[in-house]
C-alpha cells in the first residue's frame, strides 16, 4: 500500500515520541499552561522536522540500503528517491515556519535542529562518536523546542534536554550493531518507544500527575503502529 510506504519513510512510530519531548519542554519552562494552540503548533513543527530528517536520511543511505535493507522503499523502488528527497526539504521547511507563528525564538531552535540534521546526513552519522552525539543534539534541540512555548524560562528546560540527548547517543551507538544483531534491534526499538514514557514521568514531575499519564499514553500508539512499521 502507497500510504504505508510513506509512514515507513518517515518512521511514523517515532513522530509520537517527537511530540512528547516538546510537552517535556513546555512542562519545564512554563510556570503556567501555555496556549493549547502553541503547544500544538510545535509538537506538529517538531514532527514535520522529524519526519523529514528520516526521509533525508533514508535518501543519504539509499547505496547502503540497497545492500543492508533491499525491501526498504526508496531502494525497493516504491517511493522514487526525487519524491523522497522532496518531501524531506519540504517537511523541514514546514517545521521552521509551523515554529516561526510561534515566535523568533522557536523559529531558530527549529532552524538549528534543521542545520544538525544535515551535518548528520551529509558526513557527521559516518564519524565514530561525533555522530552519535549529533543525533542526540537533534533531540535536545527537540526538547528546548518546546521550551520556546515560555522563551523567558526556557533554561529550566535544559537539565530534560540533557538527559534525552544521553538517552538518544545510546540509542545511536547501540543501534551501529543493530544490522548485525537481532538484540540489539529489539534493545534499540524499546529505548526509541520507551520516550514517550520517560517524558510522561518528566512532564507528571513538573506539571500534575493526570497530564504526566496522558503525554505518556503515547507510548501506546507508538507501540501499536511500531507492529506493522519500523523504527529506525
Amino acid at each position: 500500500m502507497a500510504v504505508k510506504n510513506y509512514f515507513q519513510l518517515v518512521r511514523a512510530p517515532n513522530l509520537f515520541t517527537a511530540a512528547t519531548n516538546v510537552f517535556t519542554g513546555c512542562a519545564a519552562a512554563s510556570l503556567s499552561p501555555p496556549p493549547p494552540a502553541t503547544v500544538a503548533l510545535l509538537a506538529l513543527s517538531s514532527a514535520c522536522l522529524y519526519a523529514g530528517g528520516v526521509a533525508l536520511n533514508d535518501w543519504c543511505d539509499l547505496d547502503v540500503d540497497r545492500v543492508e535493507r533491499p525491501k526498504r522503499p526508496l531502494p525497493s523502488g516504491q517511493i522514487a528517491a526525487r519524491t523522497a528527497v522532496t518531501l524531506a526539504v519540504a517537511l523541514l521547511a514546514a517545521g521552521v515556519a509551523l515554529a516561526s507563528v510561534v515566535g523568533a525564538m522557536a523559529a531558530l531552535t527549529a532552524s538549528a535542529i534543521v542545520l544538525l540534521v544535515v551535518t548528520y546526513n551529509f558526513g557527521l552519522k559516518s564519524v565514530h562518536i561525533v555522530g552519535p552525539l549529533n543525533m542526540g543534539a537533534c533531540r535536545f534541540g527537540n526538547v528546548l523546542l518546546g521550551a520556546c512555548a515560555a522563551p523567558a524560562a526556557s533554561m529550566r528546560a535544559l537539565p530534560f534536554a540533557a538527559f534525552m540527548m544521553a538517552w538518544v547517543v545510546a540509542i545511536s551507538l547501540i543501534s551501529a550493531r543493530e544490522a548485525a544483531s537481532p538484540r540489539c534491534q529489539t534493545i534499540v526499538k524499546t529505548m526509541v518507544l520507551a520516550i514517550p514514557l520517560l517524558d510522561g514521568v518528566f512532564v507528571g514531575m513538573l506539571t500534575t500527575p493526570w497530564l504526566g499519564v496522558a503525554v505518556a499514553a503515547f507510548a501506546l500508539p507508538a507501540w501499536l503502529t511500531a507492529r506493522r512499521l519500523y523504527v529506525t
